[in-house]
Parts: structure tokens; sequence; C-alpha cells
């Protein structure tokens, strides 16, 4: 079983063993990441994630394209579809789209277009989540397995729904966040656990001291 508390914890020990991986568990960055998507995917939008997405080594290696550059100016191109796209997803702005109730046929556009600007599940998935950060999961090559988006986000969604104790989850995420800073209104707990979850997975590790 993929969502689990034993794996939440795991995965919670080994993300907060990382120095620059957010004692907070990136509670604060969510500031950043709606204040930039206030005012829909427009270009100043599109400058902030590609300078994010580097600093989250989303487009780093050898294979191109893999430069600021290059996925500025790829992204722009796509930026019109991506807009369109945001908007259908969007269509009730009082709600936040979620991977509970949003279908991968749902998503796969937004998805498809983020694969354009660069072919990497990594890369899409870090993307997607800076646009929606409660219906992607972050898929990382040094957290957790690279796969498959597609597979990975319709299994982890089918395990997360199906899940029972969902509230203590949630509880032990809230207190493990622990900042002197509020919990962002809109933290993208479901997608959080899970990545958690799958890092503790992959990294099965126990640590008695996280509770």
């Amino acid at each position: 079983m993929v969502i689990s508390l034993d794996n939440f914890r795991a995965g919670l020990s080994w993300w907060l063993d990382k120095d620059n991986w957010g004692r907070d568990l990136i509670n604060a960055e969510y500031d950043g990441i709606y204040n930039d998507r206030a005012e829909g995917v427009t270009e100043r939008w599109w400058g902030a994630t590609v300078t994010r997405l580097g600093q989250w080594q989303a487009y780093r290696g050898s294979k191109p394209p893999n430069s600021k550059l290059e996925i500025t100016k790829r992204g722009l191109q796509q930026l019109a579809y991506l807009s369109e796209e945001y908007s259908r997803l969007m269509s009730n702005p009082m709600m936040e789209p979620s991977i509970a109730d949003q279908t991968w046929e749902d998503i796969v556009p937004v998805f498809a277009i983020a694969y354009r600007i660069k072919p990497s599940p990594v890369f899409a998935g870090k993307m997607c989540h800076f646009l929606f950060p409660n219906l992607f999961i972050v898929m990382d090559n040094v957290a957790t397995s690279v796969s498959n988006y597609e597979i990975y986000w319709r299994g982890m969604k089918s395990a997360w729904c199906s899940f029972k104790d969902k509230e203590s989850l949630r509880n032990a995420l809230a207190t493990a966040i622990g900042s002197g800073k509020p919990i962002h209104q809109r933290y993208p707990f479901e997608t959080k656990i899970i990545e958690l979850c799958h890092i503790g997975l992959c990294h099965p590790e126990r640590h008695p001291s996280i509770s």
C-alpha cells in the first residue's frame, strides 16, 4: 500500500534530512506560486515559473532543452494554449481543482502542453504542479523513481481516494509543517501527502523521532 502512515513518516523524515528542501514543507513558497498565478497564465507568470523550475532543477541535464533561454522560448510558444486550458479547469474560480475531483482525461491537455516544452515527466509534473498544486503531484529524480506520469497519476489518485483515514495524514502533515507562518489556505495537502508517501516507499528507513 503506497498511502500509509508508515510511508508518510519515512517520506517526511527523508525530506527533513535535506537541508535545502524546506523545513516547512515549502508552505511559504506557495505564497509565491499562487501570487504569480493571480492574473492567470501570463508572460509574467511564465517568467517566474521558469525561474522556479530552474531552482527546482527541473530542466538540468545534458539533453536539450536544458537552458533557461530555451525553456522560456518554448513555453512562450505554448502560452496561449496553456492559458486556454487553465481557464477551462478554473471555470469555477472559487474552487481550486484537486486530484480527488478530476480525471486524467480532464487534465491530460495541460500535461501534454508541458511535455511539449520539455519531454520529461519530471519537468512536466513540476511545471503543472506550479500551475495547479492541488492537481499535479511532483515527481523527482532524487526523491522518487521516475515513471510514466499518466500511470503514476492514475495509480496515486486511486490509492488516495481508496485510503480511509485521510484526516490522520492531513493532521500529521499540518503538524509537520509547524512553522511560525500560517499554513497557506490553498496548501496542497493531498498531493503533498501522496508525494511524501511515494518518497517513503522509495526510502523506507524508519525514524522513530517522527510522530
